[in-house]
């Protein structure tokens, strides 16, 4: 009876022994850290830099790009605006050059040409100088063109603003480029020799005016000579 009652405490031993060893190996130290966390904290972390990353990236092309607009702004503005021209018939106060009327305006009736031996409207004047003297500009106003023709040769239009025009034609040794803004008074080159159409009238400035296309008698704003 005794050896059994001592085996069976033996056994009881043993099996609590056995019992305290598993539940040793399955409980959890406290220093470990579960995978899980481990893996999140190392995945998130350079996601957040990342987005940081693109985030200051964008903000410095924009504001790179609204100083290169203000930039351009700034230039835009500070770009010479080209002069408005205003006719002011009173501003007319002197001829191209001093001479007689060798041919009148004249678009109401025609009038003789001696070289032509013909009688034609006259859309400007023909008035006599000599070869070599200075052509005046007869008031304020912008040289828009230059060019040769047969009958005025070396010719010079010039913008007076409001829709008026001066043309100088039978120039030589032009003073003026095209673009130049010339006060009343000031040269734009001398007189040429003349061309084939007033070889009988002679040496002479062909000069008229023009208001929208149309012309216009030059005496009605600078009077006599």
């Amino acid at each position: 009876m005794k050896k059994q009652q001592i085996a069976a405490a033996a056994c009881l031993v043993a099996g609590a022994i056995g019992f305290a060893a598993v539940y040793s190996t399955q409980k959890p130290g406290k220093d470990e850290i579960p995978t899980e966390i481990s893996q999140t904290s190392s995945i998130v972390e350079p996601t957040e830099k990342k987005t940081s990353q693109k985030t200051t990236e964008k903000v410095d092309s924009e504001t790179k790009m609204g100083q290169e607009e203000s930039a351009a702004g700034q230039q835009e503005n500070q770009q010479p605006t080209e002069k408005q021209l205003h006719f002011v018939p009173e501003n007319v106060t002197n001829w191209p050059v001093k001479g007689d009327v060798l041919l009148p305006f004249s678009m109401d009736k025609t009038v003789y040409f001696p070289t032509l031996d013909q009688y034609q409207y006259n859309r400007g004047m023909v008035i006599r100088a000599n070869e070599g003297d200075a052509v005046y500009s007869v008031t304020e106003g912008r040289i828009i063109d230059i060019y040769d023709s047969a009958e005025t040769g070396c010719t010079v239009v010039q913008d007076l603003g409001d829709g008026y025009t001066a043309t100088y034609g039978q120039l030589a040794n032009l003073t003026c480029s095209e673009g130049d803004v010339l006060e009343a008074g000031e040269t734009l080159g001398t007189v040429g020799k003349v061309t084939r159409y007033y070889t009988v009238e002679g040496t002479n400035v062909y000069f008229a005016m023009e208001q929208d296309g149309k012309p216009v008698n030059p005496m009605d704003y600078f009077g006599d000579i």
